[in-house]
């Protein structure tokens, strides 16, 4: 019962993809070079996680994440000072806002409360809802920006949180 449901998140999540825009033109511009980028950044993290979660018992939490912080921020560094020397820009209201949201809320506080939720509940249930995030971006997505969302995003909507209910309710009785 467990592998269904997680065959029917992962399922519902290549629903979703397809189901918001235009399916199969989206996936012909996918290259296999970019496929196998975003599969390397999610083994990459998963590695994350895992080791960030022993790091976090040993050390706890709050230093787990200002290292990681810390760290992220000065590996961009060099990227970062490329792309000023290279790209002409403003900084505006919404631009440091932007930065704000996503070096602290999203950065630091989401990845406080990933750990600390990594601590408080076994992984593998953990793990399971992150199957919920595709389908909150592109909601975000299409309230923000007037995405499409077509009937195939709803059944995966559907798939998603009957596949992330089997898995919880299937690895808390055993």
């Amino acid at each position: 019962m467990q592998q269904f449901g997680l065959a029917a998140a992962f399922a519902g999540v290549a629903m979703v993809a397809f189901g918001q825009g235009n399916g199969a033109d989206d996936l012909a511009q996918t290259t296999l070079t970019g496929a196998a980028l975003v599969l390397l950044s999610a083994v990459m993290i998963a590695f994350y996680y895992v080791w960030s979660v022993e790091l976090a018992d040993r050390y706890g939490t709050v230093t787990v994440v200002i290292w990681s912080t810390l760290a992220g921020f000065l590996a961009l560094l060099p990227f970062t000072a490329w792309e000023i020397a290279t790209t002409s820009f403003h900084v505006e209201p919404a631009a440091i806002a932007s930065a704000v949201y996503l070096g602290l809320l999203v950065s630091a506080v989401g990845l406080f409360l990933w750990l600390w939720l990594l601590r408080t509940v076994p992984a593998r249930i953990a793990a399971s809802v992150q199957f919920l995030q595709p389908v909150f971006g592109i909601a975000a997505s299409a309230v923000m920006f007037g995405d499409r969302m077509g009937p195939l995003f709803i059944v995966g909507v559907l798939l998603v949180l009957i596949g992330v209910g089997l898995s919880i309710i299937t690895r808390r009785g055993g």
